[in-house]
């Protein structure tokens, strides 16, 4: 943890060294937390469990109070619908 009052007067520079993956520092302001810094990866690790859960939220949402209905590929695609090889494999989230 560190002050805004210490972050001002040249406490930046050590205070960023000390960010590392998973050990956040916590900045007070009169005593109280009122910033966090974090790595990016943690940042980009905690957004990408905001947005999986956020995603589980609505799968869940849609299995407990969906109507059931289930498409085909005919379905969504219609009867003329011919898949194409090309190599490419989308990535999944």
């Amino acid at each position: 943890m560190i002050s805004v009052t210490d972050l001002n007067r040249g406490g930046a520079s050590k205070t960023l060294s000390r960010v590392g993956n998973n050990h956040p520092v916590i900045v007070l302001d009169g005593n109280r937390p009122s910033a966090v810094i974090i790595t990016p990866d943690d940042y980009w690790r905690l957004t990408q469990a905001e947005e999986d859960f956020a995603l589980y939220q609505e799968a869940m949402d849609r299995l407990h109070n969906g109507d059931g209905t289930q498409l085909t590929d005919i379905d969504v695609f219609g009867e003329h619908y011919h898949s194409v090889n090309d190599g490419f494999e989308p990535e999944f989230e």
